[in-house]
């Protein structure tokens, strides 16, 4: 079957791909065009991911201040500049999902850092610590992020964004291209803006879908019955209070639009993300020109809490990959 850019599909591997848990390399930019161009879709090797079976009490994070940018004060934790380790100094930026804020990162804070990495994470305006700022001047998350780096005096960095976080990630690869050493799009409907996207999106989520629990929305069921503690701290930061703020984004995110982004990217979720589950993921990766794909067995709409020792070991190693 063709895909609506008129690539050739094979059914048989796309459904034994939905089985199993698995760490996806897609073609690299250099064979983008040439892949488009005589109709195929190449797959690399695939690796388990394994489900977690332990989980530790949420580490506190460090470092938080107040930044000031453009109309808001933003709630910001931030490491400082990391000198030791593989990442030798090089910086990672930390998007938040809408159940979480700036300090939501607390698996993934120390860990990075301790690999060498300057950590920034932060809350979106209206978020836990953050002003919402002027009704009538809402800005856009990608200015903001740009705004709060040249603040901190941030050049180049590494973007991680999940869920709504992620909605940043290719309307920066597309307004800051020379800024971003790679980007994660983790467990997101990323912002894209095609109409069959979209509708696929209301396929899936029955009717009443976001007056359900947001435990049952967003966690998977293997880590609701196996940590209920654990599922109790994740709450503690659900109930923490948010102004919403709706910021468009700067780019128009079509498929011809993320297909011309040629910043390094990892894709990646649960395969019991309700809302991204794996055949979604890869829907997406088939317009990602230089793209990783991984998916976390077990896991749901927040793999950073849920299997986040794999998803550090995974996050870290892309990183790797692309530090200029």
């Amino acid at each position: 079957m063709n895909d609506r850019t008129g690539r050739t599909i094979d059914r048989r591997r796309v459904l034994a791909g939905v089985a199993g848990a698995s760490v996806v390399a897609f073609a690299p930019s250099a064979a983008f065009a040439e892949e488009r161009a005589h109709g195929q879709q190449r797959r690399g090797r695939e690796n388990v991911l394994p489900a977690q079976t332990s989980w530790d009490p949420v580490p506190a994070m460090t470092g938080r201040k107040q930044v000031q940018i453009p109309d808001v004060k933003l709630a910001v934790w931030d490491t400082g500049n990391g000198r030791r380790g593989p990442g030798r100094g090089q910086t990672v930026v930390l998007m938040h999902p809408h159940t979480g804020n700036g300090g939501s990162w607390g698996y993934q804070q120390a860990v990075f850092a301790a690999e060498g990495y300057r950590v920034i994470s932060y809350s979106r305006r209206g978020y836990y610590g953050s002003e919402a700022g002027p009704a009538e001047r809402p800005g856009t998350v990608v200015g903001d992020l740009l705004a709060l780096m040249d603040a901190l005096g941030v050049g180049k960095f590494h973007l991680v964004g999940l869920a709504a976080g992620a909605f940043a990630a290719f309307d920066a690869g597309l307004s800051a291209p020379n800024r971003l050493l790679s980007c994660t799009v983790g467990s997101t409907l990323a912002g894209i803006q095609e109409a069959s996207w979209n509708e696929g999106t209301t396929a899936i989520l029955p009717e009443g879908w976001f007056a359900l629990p947001e435990t049952f929305r967003e966690l998977g069921p293997s880590y609701r019955a196996a940590k209920p503690q654990a599922m109790a701290t994740w709450i503690e930061q659900v109930k923490l209070p948010v102004t919403t703020v709706t910021q468009p984004p700067q780019n128009t995110l079509l498929w011809p639009q993320i297909e011309s982004i040629r910043t390094p990217m990892l894709l990646l979720t649960g395969d019991c993300d309700l809302y991204l589950p794996p055949t979604r993921l890869r829907e997406m990766a088939g317009h990602v020109r230089n793209a990783e794909v991984a998916i976390f067995s077990e896991a749901g709409h927040a793999p950073h809490w849920e299997s986040y020792r794999e998803f550090n070991k995974t996050v870290l190693s892309f990183l790797g990959k692309h530090r200029r």
